[in-house]
């Protein structure tokens, strides 16, 4: 995309600074304002304002003094806040800002660095990885408030994905990378009806000895910040390429053109497995247990000839028994070897009690069971990574994780180490079960001395440094007993990073600490690991990531959240063998429906950076089914970035033409042939082929060009090419093509 603007236009909204440093290198000419922070850029013949003056730290302004000066370097103090600054021209203007060892800050009074201030009169377009990569005109007023309203106040360790943005003045794109991405916060406002932002660092007890450093560069397209932050990962020995994985790890060619399934259902047995009815409920009602009242008022009046069970009647039957088998079998919450024993007497009870009345048990089970994989082996699916939400699928039915992995697939388990709650609170959140001295000492000591609770308010978070040798073992416990070949991590990849004073670790050392672990499990041998988002300070050892390419939203819009007759409404989160939340199609709202999903506010800046690192997809809160009027938009962003698909599957799927298996043809169809050519290359453009952002084109480090046309129109490429309607057109750079529409 080519637009045009006046360079006196813009020259005439820049102000010159009434003091101001002059730094040069080849045509680049810097002014900066050492007072205030004011920056500008002189190149072409064009001026540029990079950053409005409105320094100050800890709410005052300051005064430069003790100023010394070359022709790409200048070094200046504030007054009164005795805070050093430098600024040199290296590969763009970088500026450090650096706390004096004299000034002392206390715990609950952080100093704030309020450096940045967006020109806004002289900016069109901001770019923003808060997802994969937004496009966003300052000048719409819908951007304006959405942003106001969830991104204000946002930090660049999460909620920016990857620690950059990029504002276009005209024809060029400036870039702000923060290379201390910890204890930031970014501020959105509307002036002059125009979106502004600003940026602020804080210093703290335990980061004043750290730096805070940016890095602006300019360059001519929309990429250009990503590719500057590639380049730079790449220079401080940041990445690893999934070429490189692949040499270490040879599974990892199992995970090249697979689609991502998440497999639903937690309890020993399904309806499916039901081959007598009459039978299993007259045995129940014999058995040491005893029926519900909700379940006595729907069974015990039906009489065997002259009725019949109903869908609701069967779940609630098989329900009451898997409750009682685990509260028969209730085994120690915190033991992975007692949980596997539990899971095997619950199926030797059950088999030798009620056999006659199921299925033989080697093919029971919920969501994993043996017809789920015989299904997806019957519909030709070749390559499929399988993730349950719980480990006790596999502890009932491991010999069905080896059929799985026979069948050529990874099969994984959700798994977290980052909120530890009591015994007794909710013993089937398995993942928080962790040893009290781990809820006791690791938990995370806010500056007011308070802990930091867990999520969603239970229990608390914890330090991820705190205990790792006992995280490794039972990693390995779950892998030996469950016989996973992948595992995901939840949380870890999401560079969720805290102060911690009770071990005095500031922030970037909770960053590390997450690596770390994620590098520790990433080491066992054949184990696929991937993690939440993958933002980019957390990604050592993953291979994969879930979440970068739909975000959640609208987490307090009551027509998504609680009216159930709105088409909104997401959904509720059972049952669960198969969660509305989860299964149910809703449609996306406005304003969310444009701003998140329209092809012209989006931009691959995450696939720019990492698309030959690791693979990515969406969050499972939403996978590539949940969204009924978006879903064409995202099918077709998904292949045009190269990313993967995501499919929930139920037991009741177990048809290899059902909806959703037919879908899961489908991308394997489109997202296996593309990605076995270009899962190690990387991202190398991005463009438009029209004036409204309708038809796009992404091309890679081999050649290969990928045009998706997201209009009602087809479309004619500059060669002769037709791309039809709400499809995509794949020219490889070995002469093969491929045409792909979403189902």
């Amino acid at each position: 995309m080519k637009l045009t603007f006046s360079p006196l236009g813009l020259l005439l909204l820049v102000s010159t600074p009434s003091f101001a440093l002059t730094l040069e290198q080849s045509d680049q000419h810097w002014q900066i304002d050492p007072d205030t922070l004011a920056i500008s850029l002189k190149q072409d013949s064009q001026t540029f304002a990079i950053n409005q003056g409105s320094l100050q730290i800890d709410g005052q302004t300051q005064q430069a003094t003790q100023v010394t000066q070359s022709a790409e370097q200048a070094t200046w103090t504030l007054k009164p806040s005795g805070v050093q600054v430098s600024a040199q021209l290296q590969q763009g203007l970088n500026i450090h800002f650096r706390w004096p060892s004299a000034g002392e800050i206390e715990r609950q009074a952080p100093k704030a660095l309020r450096w940045f201030d967006l020109s806004e009169s002289s900016t069109q377009t901001l770019l923003l990885p808060f997802d994969e990569g937004m496009r966003v005109p300052t000048d719409n007023p819908t951007w304006t408030h959405y942003l106001i309203d969830n991104h204000s106040g946002a930090n660049t360790t999460q909620d920016l994905k990857m620690p950059f943005w990029s504002a276009q003045q005209g024809e060029r794109f400036i870039s702000y990378q923060l290379l201390n991405a910890t204890n930031n916060q970014l501020h959105f406002s509307e002036q002059k009806n125009k979106l502004d932002l600003q940026a602020e660092h804080w210093f703290t007890p335990l980061n004043q000895s750290e730096p805070f450093s940016v890095r602006i560069t300019v360059g001519d397209e929309m990429l250009a910040g990503a590719k500057a932050y590639r380049d730079w990962r790449e220079a401080a020995g940041l990445c690893v390429s999934l070429a490189e994985k692949r040499k270490a790890n040879p599974q990892i060619e199992k995970m090249i053109g697979a689609s991502h399934v998440y497999l639903f259902g937690r309890d020993l047995i399904a309806v499916q497995d039901v081959v007598d009815w009459w039978g299993l409920r007259d045995w129940f009602w014999r058995s040491e247990f005893t029926p519900s009242p909700e379940l006595q008022k729907e069974l015990a009046s039906l009489k065997k000839g002259q009725d019949w069970l109903n869908q609701y009647q069967k779940k609630l039957l098989v329900g009451e028994i898997n409750q009682a088998l685990n509260k028969k079998f209730n085994a120690a919450p915190s033991s992975i070897q007692a949980q596997y024993q539990a899971a095997q007497q619950r199926k030797a009870w059950l088999t030798e009690h009620a056999g006659a009345y199921l299925k033989p048990s080697d093919q029971w089970g919920q969501g994993l069971a043996q017809p789920m994989i015989s299904t997806l082996q019957q519909a030709g699916l070749s390559k499929l990574w399988l993730g349950l939400d719980n480990w006790m699928p596999a502890f009932y039915q491991p010999q069905v994780v080896d059929s799985a992995k026979q069948a050529g697939y990874l099969i994984g388990v959700y798994d977290s180490y980052n909120t530890a709650i009591e015994k007794g609170i909710n013993d089937s959140w398995l993942t928080a079960q962790l040893p009290d001295r781990m809820r006791e000492n690791c938990a995370i000591e806010k500056a007011d001395g308070t802990l930091q609770l867990g999520f969603r308010g239970n229990g608390f978070y914890l330090n991820p440094a705190c205990e790792l040798g006992y995280v490794k073992q039972r990693v390995q416990d779950i892998l030996h007993f469950g016989r996973f070949n992948s595992l995901f991590l939840d949380v870890d990849g999401t560079a969720m990073a805290r102060e911690d004073y009770r071990s005095r670790s500031n922030e970037t050392a909770m960053l590390a600490a997450f690596n770390t672990r994620m590098q520790d499990i990433a080491n066992t041998p054949k184990l696929i690991l991937g993690s939440e988002d993958g933002n980019a300070l957390t990604t050592q050892g993953l291979v994969f990531a879930h979440g970068m390419e739909t975000v959640g939203f609208g987490w307090t819009d009551k027509a998504m959240k609680s009216d159930k007759q709105s088409p909104y409404y997401l959904g509720n989160w059972y049952p669960d063998e198969k969660p509305d939340f989860f299964f149910k199609s809703a449609q996306v709202k406005e304003p969310y429906r444009s701003l998140l999903f329209a092809p012209e506010y989006k931009v691959p800046l995450y696939q720019t950076v990492f698309h030959d690192e690791l693979i990515s997809s969406h969050h499972w809160h939403s996978d590539s089914l949940k969204f009924s009027n978006v879903k064409a938009v995202r099918d077709l962003r998904a292949m045009l970035f190269n990313t993967t698909a995501m499919v929930h599957l139920s037991r009741d799927e177990t048809r290899k033409n059902s909806a959703r298996i037919e879908q899961l043809k489908h991308y394997q169809q489109g997202f296996l042939p593309l990605h076995e050519q270009l899962w190690d290359k990387a991202l190398v453009d991005f463009r438009w082929l029209d004036k409204q952002g309708q038809v796009q084109q992404t091309r890679f480090s081999d050649g290969s060009i990928l045009s998706a046309n997201f209009s009602a129109q087809p479309f004619k490429l500059a060669e002769g090419e037709v791309i039809a309607p709400h499809s995509l057109l794949a020219q490889f750079a070995n002469g093969q093509t491929l045409q792909w529409q979403p189902k």
